[in-house]
């Protein structure tokens, strides 16, 4: 009966190890796969479309490039950057065109020349402001932190203080303000 329970268990550690070895075989087949599908087998003419459709605004979809949006209007602007492209046209002049019919907006990235150089400047520049702010901010809160502990530096207390000196303090008080 032992062996026959020692041989069971041999032969379901051996099937493990089989379903193992087998996943194993399929992610490294799979792995192939993904290496096989390279991208240095696309034309360098595909390059630039992709590299333009990556870089211009659909018009109608907010924060979408041409490449991203499923819009007819991005499909067809495709068509035209890939017919540009074939004419031969650099991506200047092609992203000139886009520029002219639809306006500088039409593009992700803004231009790093004229009025919107502010769009490359403001950003870091609001952000070390910002960081400035908080680390003033911060001092300031702890300079009154510590003011308001350095405030009762004698150890006075409520409870520390006789009868006979409150009285007295109060009787001052009262004097204080009748008069």
């Amino acid at each position: 009966m032992k062996a026959l329970l020692r041989n069971h268990h041999l032969l379901r550690k051996n099937m493990f190890l089989k379903i193992i070895g087998l996943l194993s075989l399929q992610v490294v087949f799979l792995n192939t796969a993904c290496f096989a599908s390279n991208t240095d087998f696309i034309s360098a003419e595909e390059k630039k479309v992709n590299s333009l459709n990556s870089v211009l605004m659909c018009p109608v979809c907010p924060g979408e490039s041409i490449d991203q949006s499923q819009n007819e209007i991005a499909t067809n602007m495709r068509t035209i950057v890939k017919d540009f492209v074939a004419d031969g046209k650099s991506e200047e002049e092609i992203k000139d065109y886009f520029v002219d019919k639809y306006g500088p907006v039409i593009l992700l990235e803004p231009a790093t020349s004229g009025i919107s150089m502010y769009a490359w400047i403001v950003p870091p520049v609001a952000l070390g402001f910002a960081i400035i702010v908080v680390i003033v901010a911060i001092n300031v809160m702890r300079r009154r932190q510590n003011v308001a502990g350095a405030r009762n530096t004698y150890g006075l207390t409520e409870e520390s203080i006789s009868e006979k000196e409150k009285e007295k303090y109060f009787s001052v008080i009262d004097r204080i303000s009748n008069e």
